[in-house]
């Protein structure tokens, strides 16, 4: 019992952020996906995609201009 005490207080940040994250994406996703809420032409993927591909694009971009 004090070991899972001692690993619930070391990471208890942790323990209380990720399931978070992951309810605000899904909040987020169930909102866009709403029809009568946000139209087709507005529709966003998730923020977390939008910055994967915004990276993917740099990294991409940057290995394209060194390969010149």
């Amino acid at each position: 019992m004090a070991k899972l005490r001692m690993f619930v207080s070391k990471n208890l940040v942790t323990i209380v952020m990720v399931p978070s994250l992951i309810g605000l994406h899904y909040a987020w996703d169930s909102l866009q996906r709403n029809k009568a809420l946000v139209s087709e032409e507005e529709r966003k993927d998730l923020p977390i995609i939008i910055a994967a591909k915004a990276l993917w694009k740099r990294v991409a971009g940057e290995q394209d201009a060194s390969q010149d």
